[in-house]
């Protein structure tokens, strides 16, 4: 008990230690509040814009004569939400995008999804600081301030011949303090969980456990790599820039060349080409047949083939047959962009295998469903969605029924599907397996060093 206590007081008794795990706290709480900030933002954005759309349908129903069907499919901006957990908040991912809560309308989708966006959405990155840049990015560096020049430091001060000397080994000694202070910094890192999990009231469920888990994984591995570079022996100067440059090397260069990487071999000028090919497609449809567009609509929607033809008069069926056709033009197009995204975070995922960062960034994102594949899972929801709101309307201007208020209130409004969290638990065995492998690697190197 009393080396016990007199390894904690060495700990504690150094200005750079106390500040270091004190910044990293500060930090923490900080990304916890702007996350917290972040994601009650999102949500009241999406709650306003169901309130606009619910004040909208109030509006249209107090009009003495309801609009034309095809006048009101035109300005009903129907509300849709990506439904994001709590945990959004601590692991942004992809979720701060604008994608987060679209309005659709019966006109063509595709434009509707990328004309809004100034920049593709594939080259985003993440902005602000969340809890998930403190624990993939900070958390080493804590790790190694206070670790990596453990025996240097005996060494500089002539006490690393006396440690070998006893009757305990110097290993066991210097396990000791690496020990106390995994458990300092893996009790910082609950703390902010637990934090973070009272706040956003959040369960502690499997993901809970399932995060702090890979926190764990993640901090044996850097802890790990600390005792590797100690077991050569080497000056304090040495080690640090040794660990500052393993750590520069897997958590900074090795995932901005996987991005770099997949960003040139998956490059896709597919938003743009979509949004000018259907651009094209609508301003060509003006001068055709109108007649024939429309009967090459009923070929792909065969349930309202039983429609009047066409007369002189403009008329709104004719106008959202073409918009249909449109997306028609480019679903190929669209059906590619879709696969290369797929291909593009499947090679990611596989990439991650080299960086111990980019893989503990990853699994975060995925169980805050906040990742790439999450947005496209919303996303397809929006299209459905989409096709629902046109099949409303389809009924009115295609058999010639006019809107009643009952039916304003009956507008399909957009139910968000729960998207379920990925735990792969292949993923997290094998991280197990190769964290503990390092780390008594690592031992067996540092129980060898002996004294110069």
């Amino acid at each position: 008990m009393l080396l016990f206590k007199l390894e904690c007081k060495r700990l504690f008794s150094g200005a750079i230690n106390k500040l270091v795990l004190l910044l990293f706290v500060i930090a923490g709480v900080f990304a916890i509040y702007q996350g917290a900030q972040g994601y009650k933002t999102l949500r009241i954005d999406q709650y306003k814009s169901k309130i606009v759309f619910q004040k909208e349908r109030e509006h249209v129903n107090k009009r003495e004569t309801l609009p034309a069907p095809g006048s009101l499919a035109y300005y009903a901006s129907a509300p849709t939400e990506w439904k994001l957990s709590p945990w959004a908040a601590l692991f942004v991912g992809e979720s701060h995008s604008s994608m987060v809560a679209s309005k659709v309308r019966a006109t063509a989708l595709q434009s509707q999804i990328f004309n809004r966006e100034i920049v593709n959405p594939a080259q985003q990155r993440t902005g602000g600081l969340d809890l998930g840049f403190v624990l993939v990015y900070l958390l080493p560096l804590v790790i190694g301030i206070l670790t990596v020049t453990l025996i240097s430091d005996e060494q500089h001060a002539g006490r690393w011949r006396m440690l070998n000397a006893l009757p305990k080994s110097a290993f066991s000694q210097v396990a000791k303090q690496i020990a106390l202070r995994f458990v300092v910094i893996w009790l910082l890192v609950i703390l902010l969980l637990v934090s973070a999990a009272m706040l956003l009231s959040l369960p502690f469920d499997g993901v809970f456990w399932t995060v702090l888990l890979a926190s764990t994984l993640y901090m044996i591995f850097w802890f790990a790599i600390a005792t590797l570079i100690m077991s050569f022996g080497k000056s304090s100067v040495f080690n640090s820039l040794a660990y500052l440059s393993s750590w520069v090397v897997l958590a900074m260069l090795v995932p901005s060349t996987v991005h770099l990487y997949l960003s040139n071999q998956y490059q896709t000028n597919a938003p743009l080409e979509i949004s000018l090919t259907q651009r094209v497609t609508l301003n060509d449809g003006w001068d055709k047949d109108k007649q024939q567009t429309l009967d090459t609509f009923l070929q792909h929607e065969p349930n309202w083939k039983d429609t009047a033809p066409l007369g002189e008069a403009f008329d709104w069926k004719w106008y959202y047959a073409q918009q249909h056709l449109s997306d028609v033009e480019v679903a190929q197009l669209w059906q590619q962009y879709r696969d290369t995204n797929q291909a593009r975070q499947l090679a990611l995922q596989h990439a991650s295998a080299f960086s111990p960062a980019l893989l503990f960034q990853l699994t975060l994102n995925q169980l805050a469903n906040t990742s790439s594949a999450d947005q496209a899972d919303y996303r397809m929801q929006v299209v459905e969605y989409h096709q629902q709101i046109r099949h409303f309307f389809y009924d009115f201007m295609f058999f010639d029924k006019p809107v009643t208020k009952t039916d304003v209130e009956n507008f399909p409004l957009f139910e968000a599907k729960p998207l379920d969290k990925e735990i792969n638990i292949w993923q997290l065995i094998v991280s197990t397996l190769i964290a503990f492998a390092l780390a008594m690697f690592s031992a067996r190197r540092l129980k060898q060093l002996r004294p110069v």
